[in-house]
């Protein structure tokens, strides 16, 4: 049976908290739909010939995971998340510190035997180091007791041959303990670079922040780097590195909001911030949870998805920002909202118009990417966690599903399934 979704009236009504507050599903989470012949077990198109590979494992769908791209192995790297999806609009918790890889060639999954590790956790960022062969862990944190969670801001690397974890050793003026920050790999300079998070232990007071900070990858030294001009205090942000800008756009401060629609980047060669401003009437609604992705032979950040603060609340459009005009088009539109919910949690089969091209509507994914093609991995739904992978054309905003995948946590009238009787049943 699918689990139950959480609405925006229930994270009202019921104070759920950081956990549920900008979701629809008390704590935020993404999904995704199947194209016919994978959900009944096809291979896509794209992959090889079935006897070049091996079947894999299925992989639990899970939200709040940390994703990247290994080109050099033909293969996504997938760390953690939150494996349990709200139950009776109750926000549900089980982190991991599983590692799986997603073969790219022959889309099948596998979970790592891997060594070391920083222990289960959820909302870190996971970013390439390729120049060494490795990925970088900042941050994340760790449910304690009700409400409560553990924060680090710890650096672990990946290797990625090796399959094993090491903790970077740090000094400086580090940022303080957070998750749901923004992190990029600064090649040029060979640091990385951290913006915001949250760092309130708390999950029903979350709290935003508005510092951008940079470690030195040769020496293992934070600084502190924000030279003024910096955005407003947020979490459950996007960011990509475009160029030489670390573009940034959404979130939310706290539990109160507001959700966020700015747009700003952070120059990695001057360290200084400046507003990136809409062109026109045709821009993104508030959100947070989306994912972004750089489209660099286009000068373009490409935003999917995440959470807003209107109707059932997740998104599945996809818009595209020129960075030299500050310029949003709108490249997929995603399902249609046209129903009325008839209560908390109480929604008609009908009350989505899906979009049955583009993924279930989601937030709090996984992302990966190469030069032009954006991969999205898993999360929770309106209806639970899922465990789709769909691939996303840079240039053109087309989706299309990648391997195989089950329908759990997707809405009942995109799954295939006759006589909905809600939108999850």
């Amino acid at each position: 049976m699918r689990n139950g979704l959480i609405s925006l009236m229930c994270a009202l009504a019921l104070g759920c908290g950081d956990d549920s507050i900008p979701t629809m599903d008390a704590g935020p989470g993404d999904g995704a739909a199947i194209d016919g012949d994978i959900a009944d077990g096809g291979v896509d198109t794209g992959a090889p010939d079935a006897g070049m590979c091996d079947p894999g494992e299925i992989f639990p769908g899970r939200g709040e995971l940390s994703a990247i791209m290994d080109e050099t192995r033909e293969r996504i790297v997938v760390f953690a998340g939150n494996l349990a999806a709200p139950i009776s609009c109750m926000p549900n918790y089980d982190y991991t510190d599983e590692v799986w890889a997603f073969d790219t060639r022959c889309e099948t999954w596998k979970k790592l035997s891997v060594t070391g590790g920083p222990g289960a956790r959820a909302r870190g960022k996971f970013v390439l180091d390729a120049a060494n062969d490795r990925a970088l862990l900042f941050g994340g944190r760790e449910r304690t007791g009700f409400g409560m969670y553990t924060l680090y801001n710890e650096v672990w690397a990946f290797d990625l041959a090796t399959d094993s974890w090491s903790q970077v050793t740090t000094s400086g003026d580090a940022p303080s303990v957070r998750s749901n920050a923004v992190a990029a790999l600064d090649t040029t300079g060979n640091r990385l670079v951290i913006f915001g998070g949250n760092t309130s232990s708390s999950g029903l007071s979350p709290l935003g922040s508005s510092d951008t900070y940079a470690l030195d990858l040769a020496t293992g030294i934070w600084s502190h780097v924000d030279v003024g001009g910096a955005p407003s205090a947020r979490y459950y942000h996007a960011g990509v590195v475009v160029g030489r800008d670390l573009v940034v756009f959404g979130g939310t401060p706290n539990f109160s909001g507001p959700f966020l629609d700015d747009t700003f980047a952070f120059n990695l060669d001057t360290n200084t911030w400046r507003e990136v401003a809409p062109s026109g009437p045709d821009a993104p609604e508030a959100r947070f949870g989306m994912r972004m992705y750089a489209d660099e032979a286009g000068g373009r950040a490409i935003m999917v998805a995440g959470h807003d603060f209107t109707d059932l609340g997740n998104k599945n459009d996809v818009w595209a920002l020129e960075i030299a005009t500050g310029t949003w088009t709108r490249l997929v539109e995603g399902d249609v909202i046209n129903g009325v919910a008839a209560g908390v949690c109480d929604f008609p089969a009908d009350f989505t118009t899906p979009d049955l091209n583009a993924p279930e509507r989601r937030f709090g994914f996984g992302r990966a990417q190469t030069a032009t093609t954006g991969w999205m991995i898993s999360g929770k739904s309106d209806c639970g966690n899922v465990n789709d992978v769909w691939k996303i054309d840079l240039t053109t905003g087309a989706w299309s599903p990648a391997g195989v995948a089950a329908t759990d946590g997707e809405a009942c009238n995109r799954s295939g399934a006759v006589g909905c009787t809600s939108l999850c049943f």
